[in-house]
């Protein structure tokens, strides 16, 4: 049976709470701020637990990407090796020929890798920066490659950095040998280079279009491009990109 006096004493208590609460407004919104500073204090080992676990997943994930990158970098340097190998046997053949004919070893510009760490976009004057200078032995005039295509000359040198300008450059100027003549030529912050004169003549340049311009080096040639007109003035055309993570500065032995 139910309790008449309970109920009654509950009626009496809702009803003042609902008074008081009515009459006192600010005092309705104590329930709550006390609610949702309790569900605040309950969320808080839950929000830990849940980014905690989030970061290692996270971790576990590009640990495991970074197996699949690890195993595909040996990959590429087995294939790497296999035709270091194969270019081995290769060159040791023609060192071989060459001895032969010329009772000798080939001689081999000797070079050493760069990185391009400044201005790789070329936006500042068409030069960059590299990461060695003058403890590698690099030294200004060098010329910088990619491959056996010239990208530019070693133009100032530090500690360790240097400034390259490139063949794109208006400050880039050089002598090269084209059908055993050799001409004076500049850049002109374009693709091409133009000619200035050739060298000892003062006659007009007359050469035959795709002619490649080359500079020797310790008996290799160096490419940096072939003859084109434009306006029909003679011209060298370099290559439009290159290749700026292949990088090798000849040095002075």
């Amino acid at each position: 049976m139910i309790n008449n006096k309970k109920v009654f004493l509950i009626y009496i208590i809702c009803f003042f709470l609902f008074f008081t609460f009515y009459i006192f407004p600010n005092y309705s919104n104590l329930p709550r701020l006390l609610a949702f500073q309790f569900k605040n204090v309950i969320e808080k080992p839950f929000f830990y637990i849940g980014t905690k676990s989030y970061k290692y997943f996270k971790i576990l994930k590009t640990n495991q990407d970074l197996f699949f990158e690890l195993d595909y970098l040996k990959k590429e340097n087995e294939y790497l090796r296999n035709i270091n190998n194969y270019l081995k046997v290769i060159n040791s053949k023609y060192t071989d020929q060459y001895k032969i004919f010329h009772n000798k070893s080939p001689s081999i510009p000797s070079s050493i890798g760069v990185s391009v760490i400044g201005d790789r976009n070329l936006f500042y004057n068409k030069d960059f920066i590299i990461n060695k200078g003058l403890k590698s032995g690099i030294q200004i005039s060098n010329y910088v490659i990619d491959g056996i295509d010239i990208v530019g000359r070693v133009k100032s040198v530090y500690k360790n950095t240097s400034l390259v300008v490139t063949v794109k450059s208006i400050d880039y100027g050089d002598e090269v040998l084209i059908d055993n003549e050799y001409y004076i030529i500049t850049g002109t912050n374009n693709n091409y280079l133009s000619f200035l004169r050739q060298r000892n003549s003062i006659k007009d340049i007359k050469l035959d279009v795709g002619k490649k311009a080359i500079i020797e080096k310790d008996h290799v040639n160096l490419v940096l491009g072939r003859v084109s007109y434009i306006d029909d003035q003679p011209v060298i055309y370099t290559k439009k990109n290159f290749n700026l993570d292949n990088l090798r500065v000849i040095i002075d032995d």
